[in-house]
């Protein structure tokens, strides 16, 4: 399936598989390492990114349900590429 969404001002569009977790896509398809997998079931917030200035916890959505929405990390780590 086709994922599109601007991403830290840049246009991304990729294939997908529809369960593809958003956290998945950030850190495997993007290689945007500030988004992290912590606990895998929502409770700690590692995974927290920013989807049209609200907050989500990218470990439990799947990256179609935010297609063609821009997104933006919540953590800004110079050491690392941030979405």
């Amino acid at each position: 399936m086709k994922f599109n969404a601007e991403i830290n001002g840049q246009h991304v569009e990729l294939d997908i598989s529809a369960n593809t977790l958003l956290v998945d896509l950030i850190r495997d398809n993007l290689h945007l390492t500030g988004t992290h997998v912590g606990c895998d079931s929502s409770q700690c917030g590692a995974c927290t990114v920013l989807v049209d200035n609200q907050s989500i916890k990218s470990c439990n959505v799947f990256a179609l349900q935010v297609s063609g929405k821009d997104r933006k990390s919540t953590r800004l780590n110079s050491s690392h590429r941030c979405i």
